[in-house]
């Protein structure tokens, strides 16, 4: 174990879909997928600190008391059955990503609940088992193994970084509702033969900006399509919904238009949440 530190505290970012592709069913369930995904600046906060058995969990968020709803558990129970180590963790979550919104909090919660145990107890597993592990867990937790925007393949757990950076602000826009990705995914039935789609700059992102998930959350989900239209108000060119929503977001060039169009924002109701972040 690292006896030189028995607390960590550690955040965990949000993430932004810049497209997504279905490419079909696969015959394990899953559907095959092409997405680039950019880490922003909206963090969960995570405080582990090393116990010598069991497992303690808290949360300032009412719907996510019991540890055995969240993902954060299916990773510590994981870790250490593959580790066999004999020892514990105590965990507190401090939830600012909205839940069910599409910007991956549930999965970078795990993600990080890993990288967090491995390194308070000297680091038995290597980073490619730890994306592994994370792959177990959720289709989307691999990405956040990685420090860079990266395309996402397969069910969304093969991960290739970007080689150029994203300098993108975002203004996220979410409504007070959960939207299941499992019942958006089961409402889809598209494939999509012959793709081929490069993406090697800024331009190859902006012109390939798309959600094919879009099109199927807002006919049924009536507030993502209102947040749509409040940031076109607003003054925002590229809107997207996040994975499968129920957050919608504007790409900015810039911080300052990225605040200005988050200050022109009417919104519904004081229920409604917008963040102004940057794309890590």
């Amino acid at each position: 174990m690292n006896d030189k530190i028995s607390r960590l505290k550690l955040l965990a970012p949000a993430k932004v879909n810049l497209n997504l592709y279905i490419l079909g069913k696969r015959p394990d369930g899953y559907h095959e997928i092409f997405t680039v995904m950019q880490r922003v600046s909206l963090f969960d906060i995570l405080h582990l600190e090393r116990t010598k058995f069991g497992f303690d969990f808290s949360t300032n968020h009412f719907e996510l008391k019991d540890p055995k709803t969240n993902l954060i558990y299916k990773a510590t129970q994981l870790f250490f059955k593959t580790t066999n180590l004999k020892a514990g963790v105590k965990i507190h979550l401090i939830k600012k990503i909205p839940i069910g919104a599409g910007l991956g909090g549930g999965s970078s919660n795990a993600a990080i609940t890993l990288l967090g145990l491995n390194y308070l107890f000297n680091k038995p597993l290597s980073q490619n088992e730890l994306v592994s592990l994370g792959s177990q867990i959720g289709s989307d937790v691999a990405f956040f193994f990685y420090k860079a925007p990266a395309i996402c393949t397969g069910r969304g757990e093969i991960i290739t970084p970007l080689p150029f950076k994203i300098p993108f602000w975002y203004v996220i826009v979410s409504p007070p509702i959960k939207v299941s990705t499992a019942w958006v995914y089961e409402q889809v039935r598209l494939t999509r033969k012959n793709f081929q789609i490069k993406i090697k700059s800024l331009l190859d992102i902006l012109q390939n900006l798309n959600n094919d998930l879009e099109a199927v959350v807002t006919e049924r989900v009536k507030e993502c399509k209102v947040a749509i239209e409040l940031l076109k108000n607003a003054g925002a060119q590229y809107i997207l919904l996040s994975g499968s929503g129920a957050s919608v977001f504007a790409i900015c060039k810039d911080r300052k238009e990225a605040v200005g169009i988050g200050s022109k924002l009417k919104l519904p109701s004081p229920k409604w949440q917008v963040f102004v972040v940057k794309g890590l």
